[in-house]
């Protein structure tokens, strides 16, 4: 179902605060709220109704501690058919806001990174908009199916986008998601090719320059990602020391250190993790 993500924010003192919402496919809310979003066709014709209920948030972004909350908020999808032209938010039966779609379509320009010379660091895709107050975000797909958000949605219209941990293949795209609060644009930039990174391999276990006293045992952890195979590698992580040698295998190792300064480093499939440690005083 065609429907309008949907945030709002209603402040005790009557003031209702609602950001551009995106056009999505999913379930609108079947809550019996006392928060009513009616959206409106042609000739202030009703064409959907969706209650939402007003939640008290544990603590607001900026609230002092300890201070009382003076918000509620209104969050979920709702229902909005192709042909809405306006929108009326009702609080227990007070017009709290009323927003009309744009006279003349929004439109939106991307200028896309040139496809030569996207590879390893940060990239960046700056947009514009014909409308004041739109909002964006960016997302990625190295095969053109699987995609993955890599921004926020937001009203800068400058976007950067660290490559390094993405995925790579020889038909990547970027997509930006745009919206006016009505209509929601998608633009995609010409493939591009970004070289495969493989596998990725963190050490979890133990700390960096962490102090180990002498006689503990130490655990080992660490967790290997293939990027464009989307599988994660447990079981042939080898562990080894500067210092003891060879440690064991596996995504979990239990060991006891000799003391001194240890290089611990962990490999899978020539791709190596390093942390140091001291034993001992």
């Amino acid at each position: 179902m065609r429907a309008l993500t949907f945030a709002g924010i209603l402040h005790d003192d009557g003031r209702f605060d609602l950001g551009h919402g995106f056009v999505v496919e999913g379930e609108p809310g079947r809550d019996d709220g006392n928060r009513e979003v009616v959206v409106l066709g042609r000739g202030r014709r009703r064409l959907a109704t969706t209650r939402l209920v007003l939640e008290t948030p544990c603590a607001m972004p900026g609230n002092t501690p300890g201070a009382p909350i003076t918000a509620r908020l209104a969050v979920g999808l709702v229902d909005f058919p192709e042909d809405a032209s306006s929108f009326r938010v009702i609080h227990d039966g007070k017009l709290l806001l009323q927003r009309r779609a744009p006279i003349v379509a929004t439109e939106f320009e991307v200028d896309w990174p040139e496809p030569r010379s996207i590879g390893a660091g940060y990239q960046t895709v700056t947009w514009r908009a014909s409308a004041d107050g739109c909002l964006a975000a960016l997302a990625y797909s190295n095969d053109g199916a699987t995609w993955t958000p890599v921004s926020l949605a937001g009203t800068d219209g400058a976007i950067s986008v660290d490559m390094d941990p993405l995925p790579g293949g020889d038909t990547c795209l970027f997509e930006l998601i745009a919206t006016d609060g009505f209509a929601t644009n998608r633009l995609r930039c010409d493939p591009f090719v970004v070289a495969p990174k493989g596998w990725v391999l963190w050490i979890l276990a133990p700390a960096p320059d962490g102090i180990i006293e002498s006689g503990e045992v130490v655990p080992l952890a660490a967790q290997a990602y293939h990027l464009e195979e989307r599988r994660p590698g447990l079981e042939d992580i080898h562990w080894t020391s500067s210092v003891d040698g060879a440690l064991g295998t596996g995504a979990r190792v239990l060991a006891t250190l000799t003391s001194g300064r240890h290089r611990i480093t962990a490999t899978m499939y020539n791709v190596t993790s390093e942390v140091t440690v001291t034993v001992g005083a």
